[in-house]
């Protein structure tokens, strides 16, 4: 029997996000690879789709309003390099709104320029100027939105290590305030290397506990533990106001290599699907090494214990809890891309909590989060489900995470109504 035939590594392909073509190809494949054997590469296809691109941005632009289903579309508009200069004056990176368009300028040298955190759109040059980028995106409820802009960019086109260069938060006239945060924790946080034995290789781990926190605490473990430390930030004021339960924070650093895309090892970890060995390696260590570690070096009780995390790592609370109810009993998961096709007989049995997250403006994580939500209320089982006007961003993972657990720790957490509501921040 023939073999299927190998996967064409080195190809580019193109589809459709925000009404803009994107190229991607194979992230273990660089563009100088590529190159090298004389194949199309991801700038070339760029470069080649650009006009195209600003021409249908430009008819959005003009057309006004969004299409339906669409809570953001990027559009474009010629501008004046002279007055662009002018609106940063001194600063490489701007951010301001036209009615319902924020427009985001940054003044720098690089072959490419992406954004990162809250929206992730690749940069556009400004026509007739060598060192300016722009994006201009027509965002659903603007005004109440909070957008943090992160810019990243790539020396050349074949360098994946990309480094943030300036960054600033955007915040709409009608947005919530920020989420009250401790500029010096009263708390603990402690750094801990652990020799997993599950891992076969030693592996960080943050740990916050709260002040005055007698006797045993509940705890959470916290997917890419390298954050713990911001998260307990915006927790422990929840904590000590008496909203949220003093509760113990495990924070399990992720295996990602820093500069490094490819392999990706965090979702290796993360994602059931990815790597079977990898993942069910990660829980091991997890369960059977890092939660009784905890439990005796810190005090936490045997339970209850939930399971968190944003992104990827929101998937894999969500996926830990389906395998392991008898240790998670509550799942405090934002932007998850990834969720379960159906539900394990024994999470259903035992009734696993859920809080469940995601932003207007990142439709796929978005989909997938509230499908998993419509699922677990199709079940009858305990599910809070919320929106935030705004992205994939660690600025709203961190707000949501004290009124996850204060929902999630609460002797008779009630369930919100069905999805169809507003959106709440």
């Amino acid at each position: 029997m023939r073999g299927r035939p190998a996967r064409d590594r080195l190809a580019v392909w193109t589809y459709r996000e925000h009404g803009e073509e994107i190229p991607n190809g194979d992230p273990s494949v660089t563009d100088a690879q590529r190159a090298a054997v004389g194949r199309e590469t991801l700038a070339e296809r760029w470069q080649s789709l650009l006009p195209v691109n600003r021409s249908r941005a430009a008819e959005r632009y003009a057309a006004g309003g969004l299409p339906d289903g669409e809570d953001m579309v990027r559009v474009w508009l010629p501008r004046d390099p002279a007055a662009l200069r002018a609106r940063l004056g001194e600063d490489p990176l701007a951010a301001w709104a036209e009615d319902d368009v924020l427009h985001v300028l940054w003044r720098g040298t690089a072959e490419e320029v992406r954004l990162g955190a809250g929206v992730q759109p690749r940069l556009w040059p400004v026509e007739g100027a060598g060192d300016l980028w722009e994006a201009s995106l027509r965002i659903r409820r603007l005004d109440e939105a909070v957008i943090s802009l992160v810019v990243m960019p790539w020396p050349t086109a074949a360098d994946w290590s990309g480094r943030v260069a300036d960054e600033l938060v955007w915040r709409g006239p009608r947005a919530p305030a920020a989420a009250p945060a401790a500029g010096q924790l009263s708390g603990t946080v402690e750094e801990h290397t652990l020799d997993a034995v599950a891992l076969a290789a030693p592996r960080r781990v943050t740990v916050y506990r709260p002040p005055a926190a007698g006797g045993p605490l509940p705890g959470c473990v916290l997917a890419d533990g390298q954050s713990a430390r911001s998260f307990a930030q915006t927790l422990e004021p929840a904590i000590l106001a008496g909203d949220v339960p003093p509760v113990l924070l495990v924070g399990v650093h992720n295996a990602a290599e820093p500069g490094r895309l490819w392999p990706d090892r965090r979702g290796q970890e993360y994602l059931p699907g990815h790597n079977r060995r990898r993942f069910n390696a990660h829980l091991q260590f997890v369960t059977g090494e890092v939660i009784p570690w905890a439990a005796g070096h810190f005090g936490a009780a045997g339970g209850p214990w939930a399971a968190a995390g944003f992104s990827n790592g929101g998937a894999w609370a969500i996926a830990a809890a389906q395998r392991r109810p008898d240790v998670f009993s509550a799942v405090a998961a934002f932007s998850a891309g990834v969720v379960p096709q159906r539900l394990t007989g024994r999470a259903r049995a035992a009734r696993v909590r859920h809080h469940l997250a995601a932003g207007t403006l990142e439709a796929g994580f978005r989909t997938a989060t509230r499908q998993w939500a419509q699922r677990l209320r199709r079940a009858g089982l305990p599910c809070r489900y919320q929106e935030w006007i705004g992205g994939h961003d660690q600025l709203w993972w961190e707000r949501q995470l004290p009124a996850a657990l204060a929902w999630l720790l609460a002797p008779n957490a009630a369930d919100l109504p069905p999805d169809g509501g507003q959106p709440r921040a």
